[in-house]
């Protein structure tokens, strides 16, 4: 089970509350198995209540698998805190689950959480003012991880870590990277930054003082 939302960024270092848990259980094969199991495990729990979007529309059987398949998602109420079950989280897809597992980190309760750039996934174009806060500070993250990572990393890992994400500061970090490869796609980056208006992918290219420094 991954953990996302509120509860992950709060793992991840962030100070600030959070009204509902959400994880994101393996998809399995399709939503009709999914939503039994599902079912099956909340009579394990106590009389809890499965909801659907829109308007948390008390759900089950048939329909419960209906309402996964259209929204993704289902709310689980009678806990302590409402719980946001996903078998697709936004801008992930199914498909994804097992690499975000392999990128996750086990946390001593058992569940996995998600490197900060999945996260940033599940967080894009939502509109809400939490959600950018949390980008915000997920990328603070990626970027410490990057600048201390990416010296050491063989050239296959740093080529994935810059497909993940990128911006001018770990940029900067990569040109120094002893592959030549590393340092192509680096500067590839960079200049389509800087193509974009970036003056701070400018600047670097340029070899000038960063804007502000």
């Amino acid at each position: 089970m991954v953990v996302l939302g509120g509860l992950a960024v709060i793992a991840h270092g962030l100070c600030r509350s959070t009204y509902d848990g959400d994880v994101w259980l393996d998809p399995m094969s399709d939503c009709t198995q999914w939503a039994a199991t599902l079912e099956d495990i909340c009579r394990d729990f106590g009389p809890l209540t499965l909801h659907r979007l829109p308007g948390w529309t008390p759900v089950t059987g048939a329909a419960l698998a209906e309402a996964v398949e259209e929204t993704g998602m289902i709310r689980i109420l009678g806990l302590d805190c409402p719980l946001n079950v996903f078998r697709r989280p936004n801008e992930l897809e199914e498909v994804e689950f097992d690499g975000v597992c392999q990128r996750a980190r086990f946390r001593a309760d058992g569940t996995l959480l998600p490197h900060p750039t999945d996260l940033i996934q599940t967080k894009i174009d939502t509109g809400r003012d939490k959600d950018r806060i949390d980008i915000f500070h997920l990328e603070c993250v990626i970027r410490a991880e990057y600048r201390a990572r990416l010296p050491q990393a063989t050239a296959a890992e740093a080529l994935d870590m810059l497909e993940r994400y990128s911006d001018w500061e770990v940029l900067t970090v990569a040109l120094e990277h002893p592959a030549a490869e590393v340092r192509e796609l680096a500067l590839a980056h960079l200049r389509e930054f800087a193509a974009e208006g970036d003056p701070f992918s400018q600047a670097v290219l340029a070899g000038l003082p960063l804007p502000g420094a």
